[in-house]
């Protein structure tokens, strides 16, 4: 496994024009393609968070909004397992259940959305 650092991560999100998805995806398809140069270039005064150390973005007020819950399906915490439901592009639910895969929606998925474990927020611009 390949360890990616704050530079790497920046430098990705440049080069994919700040889109997070594609970002992600280009980072896990080319885990050996950064390195020093592209830390060296996402060093520069264009990015005050790559300059001052501190990751992240300083246009406010920040927007997010929920992308993806975890919640737990079964009577008890010992017994039953973890599903994830994921927003996609058009707001529809996605509902992950091992190898069921189906559109959430209406009261049962408001009361799994009320029950999570995890909640997964993306920031909107």
């Amino acid at each position: 496994m390949v360890h990616q650092t704050t530079a790497d991560c920046l430098a990705s999100l440049d080069a994919q024009d700040g889109n997070v998805e594609r970002a992600i995806e280009w980072l896990f398809s080319h885990p050996d393609d950064m390195g020093e140069e592209a830390a060296v270039e996402t060093s520069s005064s264009e990015n005050p968070a790559a300059t001052s150390g501190v990751p992240g973005n300083d246009r406010l007020p920040a927007t997010f909004r929920l992308k993806a819950f975890i919640s737990h399906k079964g009577p008890s915490v010992h017994s039953g397992h973890y599903v994830a439901t994921v927003r996609q592009h058009d707001g529809k639910w996605i509902l992950y259940n091992d190898e069921k895969v189906v559109i959430a929606e209406g009261e049962a998925n408001e009361r799994m959305k009320s029950l999570a474990y995890l909640y997964i927020y993306e920031r909107l611009d």
